[in-house]
């Protein structure tokens, strides 16, 4: 059963990610081919990696701006973004085209 508080912050997370920037992928160069022949879970990773340098890129110019800076940054893990990155090259390093994904991701600015 979900609790009125866990709901309010699954809406507000919701409609927090659905404002972010049409281009929230670790790398636009990727083909939707390049996509779909990549795990999803690789994939879910990319695009939570480039929503991440978004955010901590924002400028928190108030109160309230700072606060949905936190909580964006809270909500998509990004304080676990490196480990991710270490357990997918760990389970997937023998694929080229994850090895290569990722070091895309890596580099990447938000």
């Amino acid at each position: 059963m979900m609790t009125r508080s866990w709901t309010a912050a699954a809406l507000f997370t919701a409609l927090m990610l659905a404002h972010l920037p049409a281009p929230a992928r670790a790398d636009p160069a990727l083909s939707p081919a390049d996509r779909k022949s990549l795990p999803a879970e690789v994939v879910t990773y990319l695009d939570r990696h480039m929503s991440c340098n978004h955010w901590s890129g924002e400028e928190a110019y108030d109160a309230a701006r700072g606060r949905q800076i936190a909580a964006a940054v809270k909500t998509l893990h990004c304080d676990a973004i490196e480990a991710d990155a270490k357990r997918l090259r760990q389970r997937y390093g023998r694929d080229p085209a994850v090895r290569k994904a990722l070091d895309v991701a890596a580099h990447a600015q938000g």
